[in-house]
Formats: C-alpha cells, structure tokens, sequence
C-alpha cells in the first residue's frame, strides 16, 4: 500500500503489500470513504480470501477476478470487515461469482473471535474488534505481520463511531486489543487510506488522542455547552457527511461520560 505522504493509486491498481496480498482501491471516493474502499486479496497456496470486496460495481470485481486468474488461486471466503454499504454492498455478487462463502452474512451476526482459515501457508484469524460498528472484526496475517482493520484504525484521522451501533468502550477495547497483538515491524492496512506503519506506537497515540477528545467534550459541557451544539464546536470545520459523523461520534462520547457519571465509586 501506499505511504501516508504519497498520492494515492488509482483505482483498480493493485497494490502488492507482502507475496500473496494485494491491496485494491475500490472507485468510490466520496467525503465518507476519502480516496475510496481497500479491498484486499490474501492468497496461499490452497486458496484466497477476499476481504471488504467493497461496492457493488462489476468492474471493481472484474479487477480482482483478473488478480486472482494471475495467482492461479481460487477464493474461498469472502471476508467482511463490518457491515456498512462501502465495504459490503458486493459481498453477496462476490460470493455468486466465485462460489464463495461470506463470512459473516450481512447483517446475519458476526465471525466467531478466533475463527482461523488455513490458506496454505497463510492463515487469517479474526479479532472481534467492535467500536465504529458493533459488528466490526480484523484480520490477522500473522506470517506476514499484517492486520486488515477496516475502519478501526485509520492512519490520517481516529474513525468515527456510528452511535448507537458503536461505542467508545468497545472501541477503546479494540485499539488496545490490536496495540496488544502487534509489534512496531508489523502493519496495519485500513478500510480506507494508506497502510499504518509502527502500529503499537501509533494506536498507543490513538487512544491517547480519544482520551483526550473525551475530555475535550467534557470540559464543553462544564463550561455550559448545551449537548446538542458540542459537535459543532468542536469539528467547527466539518460540513455535510462529514458533520453527520461527527454528530454521532459526540453522541458515542456523551453516552459514555453519562455511563461514567452513572458508575458507582467503588
């Protein structure tokens, strides 16, 4: 995948991230998925998956069809980060084509923690990793010292979390699952944008930066905020899509100040 300071590829120029995976921009960039949707390929030597195939766009599958004819690898899965339209809407067109199983069903609940697929030579793990969505899950390439992370971790902003179905908790959780499975030599390769290089010390900055986010918010309401005008305050910059997401990130932090205010002291 490409740097953080590079220009992205073009769609449909696939990307080589270790012998066997290949990174492929799906053409779909809007101001909710940046450049676009990572859709990834990871091969062994008994077969493939396929993870976040992405929108439903044929010449977006075409493209992968002809990666896959070039390893001479036949796919196995169709793997799903989370549920949302950009990563999944193709799922099902993937699975016909290829005569492949989703994992998990959209909609239809989530992969088991721990659930591990032998490629030959490859496997890919699950980690429930819950927080933008409740459905979220990684993937990890142990051999290659990868971690496909859909949208939790991404490398140029802290995701949003679509409120109520994703919570600060649970995503706190999950960025100090990953910091917990990973070494700096490792990677991560996000749902959207380039790879995340020294991935323990960047999500340990992550979480710092939620925390911190999380007091910014509270100060606001100390200093006399009304709750409903914090999102503009601030993401005093975001407009259309972008303040949506801010909107439910703030109310994913509000939920989770009034869960602490409604704690006990021990």
């Amino acid at each position: 995948m490409w740097e953080t300071d590079e220009q992205p590829p073009a769609p449909g120029e696939p990307i080589g991230v270790a012998p066997g995976v290949v990174g492929l921009l799906a053409p779909n960039a809007n101001e909710w998925t940046f450049e676009g949707t990572n859709s990834y390929l990871v091969a062994g030597s008994r077969g493939a998956v396929i993870v976040d195939p992405g929108p439903d766009d044929e010449a977006h599958l075409d493209r992968i069809d002809q990666l896959l004819r070039a390893a001479g690898v036949r796919v196995t899965d169709v793997l799903l980060t989370h549920h949302h339209g950009d990563h999944a809407h193709a799922a099902r067109a993937a699975a016909t084509r290829w005569g492949a199983v989703v994992r998990p069903r959209v909609h239809a609940g989530v992969i088991a923690d721990g659930t591990t697929l032998d490629l030959g030579g490859v496997e890919v793990r699950a980690v429930r990793t819950p927080g933008h969505t409740a459905d979220g899950v990684s993937f990890v390439v142990p051999q290659h010292r990868l971690v496909l992370a859909g949208d939790t971790v991404l490398a140029r902003v802290n995701p949003y979390i679509h409120h109520p179905d994703g919570t600060v908790d649970d995503m706190l959780r999950s960025m100090r699952r990953l910091a917990g499975l990973v070494d700096d030599d490792w990677a991560l390769l996000p749902g959207h944008g380039p790879l995340v290089r020294t991935p323990r010390t960047f999500l340990d900055r992550r979480v710092a930066d939620r925390h911190r986010r999380i007091e910014q918010v509270a100060a606001l309401l100390r200093d006399g905020v009304p709750r409903e005008g914090v999102a503009e305050v601030v993401y005093s910059r975001a407009t259309g899509g972008r303040l949506r997401a801010a909107r439910a990130s703030v109310d994913a932090i509000l939920h989770y100040l009034d869960s602490r205010a409604e704690t006990p002291a021990c």
